[in-house]
């Protein structure tokens, strides 16, 4: 998968985002269906997949604190 910037208008602001797809096309069909997406919430921290099973164990830990 590529990452395509998609821009966008809300509140009298530009904004950006990267959408990952196989092509142009593939990116306009995404983007089409965000209109049924939902947000999940806030990313507050981005674990590498290089750790493993370590990255699990992180997060997991992280998440128990959090609460």
């Amino acid at each position: 998968m590529k990452p395509f910037l998609v821009n966008y208008q809300h509140g009298g602001q530009r904004y950006a985002l990267e959408l990952h797809a196989e092509d142009a096309e593939d990116a306009k069909a995404r983007l089409s269906s965000l209109l049924y997406g939902r947000v999940l919430g806030e990313v507050t921290a981005k674990v590498p997949a290089t750790l493993g099973p370590l990255a699990s164990l992180i997060c997991s830990v992280r998440n128990v604190f959090a609460r």
